[in-house]
């Protein structure tokens, strides 16, 4: 029996340093500090107000809270923290929930975010890449969804395509598609006709027929099904690249917080997570875990009060990586002293050099 578990051990953690793995992240959280006054609709859903303290914890819409609190998601220490936890975890980088340049509800706010958070994959010698939310283009009512997705990608080009950490695949930039939900098959040829070079275009699972003649792939993602679907695709879905899904279970808080949203659970802990990502290190190259930080859907690896870095130790143990679990406890220091001397030009200069040095010791 432990022979048996050693060698899984071993072949899970030589695996995982040949395959490229990526975390799905959210731009989208607001304090009040952010958001003129108010807690960002991400923290409190219809009912919840992270003012109030139970048991210790804020009342935020979800069953785990990040170890550092409620926080802006374009707040630039807060960048730092999360982008220096994925560094000394192992990950390669980010796959970015992107809203797109529409001009409504709070897709504006949510780009801002996401131009500082792809600002700290640069400082810490992170990768990204753009995760297309087209069904924003429903959700907004926009009239001329080919005109505004043909503006949206023509601003990734302009933006976020030519830059040195830009994941590329084939030699040219990997964009995903939350769907498609707006737009179908030719619409994609359509709104790609100014791109050049055209980006390796993945569609989310069982959906490549939608993403017209020059879709390359798919990728997997949480489901009701579970383990039956992941099997059922990465065995017998039939597209050229795949990119392989890994979570830690789906625990929604939408029912107690007073929205809409998929009534499944999928058991949430260490158990899922090293199910999943084992099915993924199996059956493709490139990895993207599923979330970093959904905290209304509860399919979160980021730290929280609730389990801690758990679900990152795995990934740092099975990437190869030379960090340590110590440097996860520097990473989150600095963090902490940044917050407590935020008015302190010379202790921040100093604790920016001490971020610096932990972020590329091993580079």
């Amino acid at each position: 029996m432990k022979l048996s578990f050693l060698l899984v051990s071993l072949y899970f953690w030589a695996s995982a340093q040949s395959h490229d793995i990526y975390v799905h992240m959210m731009p989208w959280f607001e304090t009040k500090e952010s958001n003129g006054g108010t807690w960002g609709i991400h923290w409190t859903m219809a009912n919840r107000n992270p003012d109030n303290i139970i048991d210790g914890k804020q009342d935020i819409a979800s069953f785990y809270h990040p170890e550092i609190g409620a926080y802006a998601s374009g707040d630039p220490t807060v960048i730092d923290w999360q982008m220096g936890y994925m560094k000394t975890a192992g990950i390669k980088g980010i796959f970015l929930d992107w809203p797109g340049t529409t001009q409504a509800m709070d897709y504006p706010k949510n780009k801002e975010n996401c131009e500082a958070i792809i600002a700290g994959t640069e400082r810490a010698g992170l990768q990204f890449a753009v995760v297309y939310e087209d069904n924003n283009l429903n959700l907004a009512g926009v009239p001329d969804k080919i005109a505004q997705g043909t503006a949206d990608m023509e601003y990734l080009q302009n933006n976020y395509f030519s830059k040195s950490n830009y994941v590329k695949v084939n030699g040219v930039p990997l964009l995903l598609d939350f769907g498609p939900q707006a737009l179908f098959d030719a619409n994609w040829d359509s709104i790609f006709t100014p791109l050049n070079p055209k980006p390796t275009f993945l569609t989310l699972w069982n959906q490549h027929q939608q993403g017209g003649s020059m879709v390359a792939g798919e990728y997997a993602w949480v489901y009701s099904n579970f383990l039956d679907g992941l099997n059922n695709w990465y065995n017998y879905q039939d597209v050229p690249l795949k990119v392989g899904v890994a979570y830690p279970g789906f625990n929604s808080f939408y029912e107690q917080g007073g929205w809409p949203g998929p009534g499944f659970t999928i058991p949430y802990g260490t158990d899922t997570f090293h199910q999943t990502f084992d099915l993924a290190l199996q059956h493709t190259d490139i990895i993207q875990i599923c979330t970093w930080n959904d905290y209304g859907e509860g399919t979160v690896v980021e730290p929280t009060l609730e389990y801690g870095t758990q679900f990152l130790d795995i990934i740092q143990q099975a990437s190869g990586t030379k960090y340590t679990r110590a440097d996860f406890e520097e990473n989150t220091e600095i963090f902490l002293l940044r917050k407590q001397h935020a008015n302190n030009a010379t202790m921040l200069a100093h604790l920016e050099e001490r971020y610096r040095k932990l972020i590329h010791k091993h580079d």
